[in-house]
């Protein structure tokens, strides 16, 4: 601690509110994990099944946790400096770049460590019922303690690139998803295992890729002969693999690190400046683009929402023919993974079910996924952002009301997210043309999806209301959303360990389970989640609107 940056970061996170209650989620999320998966009586097989049962839930469990909470406290230390305007005054200090460099990534660091070291008490409960070794448990510690290096790195690299917190958490939480879930997906079952169907070569390198992967190397120590975790011939274990990338990584995120501190402060780039084109004239942009965003808009209507048309004038993302683009290019995705999921599905589809009902099923998963992705940045800065601004204090002299503030940045926040779903269920209209009555799956799943964006959408405003920063209140809203739609999901991993009523429990406020249940998926068909997780949301939704609504007429009166 004698690095007075690295005392300043490891005080100040381990000071705030937040730490405080992502260490209480933390504790209580592992205490449910181990509270509900204990055996009954506290018995169990002189096999150890269940111990070696929890030790892979709760291994999974830390580690996604700790994939949870990582952004909030790594991809904001440099971005957060540079918006304060005190990044550059770190170089008129005595201190060279190798010490601050260490001591924004000791002290970004120090705080995840101290997560793990809180579940550790929750591991070794594991011995009162025998069958785990104290080196299984230690491997498990130390698999989520280069974990916590690992993501941790990931953020520094974003926040020494980006110059606004709440886009680096954003940028990070993407990253975080395609390294610990879609690059696994090449070793599961549901791709068809590419690993073991590859050739020689191809199976080498897609074990390579899927041990970038921290989830996959947990599953391939807690679980070495599961489904998940087959290697390819001839390759060590994914969790060797992943050692091996972790420590290059830490290596190479150093050396760049110290090789941007050590360089001048770059500004950010202005933007573009734009010619405004006067109302019914027309331009080659114009014929190009269908919309011309250069040209002057008019006036504000009686019936609109002069905040819904602030927001849209106003944010580069709303502007409509970036909403264009992003829709083209969900379709296009969408339409291109229909394709993939043809392929994988029809070499793991059982006999009796229809291949043509499981793509149903991920499509409806990839609509709430993408809602799940996209919604949080849409809707966690509509009121923080304009607070951290001047532009709250001119909105709380004019003559809006609550309502009306609340109401249009709504609009603007959900509208997107419409536009985007809308592109990606295409794909489904092209399914019923291969298979009749379809369409109470579809419907069905398409209520799940809408209800699942309206409480993103909500969930977001809630926290942007709550928070005086974008950044926090970014990172709290997808901490939320992932916590209910991924981290419940692990219960599958301890399937025969949990009763029935305990996982409809679970399962009740996740999306992804209920659009898989109203798409009919068998797995989930018997625990009839539909009908009862729309109420939640919807109860859920007019709560948390009706507290926002009354903290934006708390923060419109004066001080």
């Amino acid at each position: 601690m004698t690095n007075p940056i690295l005392r300043k970061e490891v005080l100040t996170s381990l000071r705030t509110w937040k730490a405080l209650a992502m260490q209480v989620i933390f504790l209580a999320v592992l205490i449910g994990l181990i509270f509900d998966s204990w055996p009954a009586g506290g018995l169990q097989s002189l096999g150890g099944d269940a111990a070696k049962s929890m030790l892979v839930v709760l291994g999974v469990g830390q580690l996604l946790l700790i994939a949870l909470f990582a952004p909030a406290f790594t991809s904001t230390t440099l971005t957060y400096e540079k918006e304060q305007n005190t990044f550059e005054s770190l170089f008129a200090t005595r201190l060279s770049p190798w010490q601050i460099t260490v001591g924004k990534m000791a002290g970004s660091l120090t705080y995840l460590l101290v997560l793990v070291l809180m579940g550790a008490p929750v591991l070794a409960a594991l011995f009162l019922l025998g069958g785990v070794s104290g080196t299984q448990v230690l491997g498990v510690i130390g698999v989520l303690v280069v974990t916590c290096l690992y993501l941790g790195l990931i953020g520094l690299t974003v926040s020494a690139v980006m110059h606004r917190s709440y886009r680096s958490i954003i940028v990070t939480y993407a990253i975080l998803l395609v390294v610990c879930i879609l690059v696994a997906a090449v070793a599961w079952p549901m791709s068809g295992n590419l690993v073991q169907r590859s050739g020689p070569m191809g199976s080498k390198i897609l074990h390579v890729i899927a041990s970038f992967s921290p989830l996959q190397a947990m599953l391939s120590l807690v679980s070495p002969e599961g489904a998940y975790t087959t290697a390819a011939h001839g390759m060590p274990p994914y969790w060797v693999v992943y050692l091996v990338i972790a420590g290059i990584m830490l290596v190479a995120v150093t050396g760049y690190l110290y090789y941007k501190l050590h360089r001048p402060v770059a500004p950010p780039r202005p933007r573009e400046r734009l010619k405004v084109v006067e109302r019914g004239q027309i331009t080659a942009r114009t014929f190009f683009f269908l919309y011309d965003p250069a040209k002057r808009k008019p006036m504000i209507r009686w019936w609109q929402n002069p905040v819904a048309v602030k927001e849209f004038r106003t944010r580069p993302m709303l502007q409509i023919h970036w909403l264009l683009r992003m829709a083209i290019i969900c379709l296009i995705s969408a339409l291109c993974l229909t394709l993939l999921v043809t392929v994988a599905v029809a070499g793991t589809v059982h006999e009796g079910i229809s291949l043509i009902s499981q793509m149903v099923a991920v499509l409806a998963v990839l609509q709430v996924l993408l809602v799940i992705l996209v919604g949080p940045a849409m809707s966690a800065g509509s009121i923080c952002a304009d607070r951290e601004t001047s532009v709250w204090d001119l909105m709380r002299v004019s003559r809006l009301k609550s309502w009306t503030i609340v109401s249009g940045k709504m609009q603007a926040a959900i509208l997107p997210l419409i536009i985007l779903v809308a592109a990606a269920a295409v794909p489904m209209l092209f399914v019923t043309f291969f298979k009749n009555g379809l369409w109470p799956s579809i419907l069905r799943s398409l209520v799940v999806v809408a209800s699942t964006t309206l409480f993103t959408v909500v969930l977001g405003m809630f926290f942007s209301s709550m928070c005086s920063r974008t950044s926090a209140a970014t990172a709290w809203t997808y901490s939320i959303v992932l916590l209910l739609s991924v981290l419940t999901l692990i219960q599958l991993l301890g399937n025969d360990r949990i009763s029935d009523a305990t996982k409809r429990a679970i399962f009740l406020p996740n999306p992804v389970a209920a659009v898989l249940d109203a798409a009919n998926l068998p797995q989930f068909q018997n625990m009839n989640l539909f009908m009862p997780h729309v109420k939640l949301m919807g109860v859920l939704m007019i709560g948390l609107f009706a507290v926002t609504v009354a903290r934006v007429w708390r923060l419109c009166k004066s001080d």
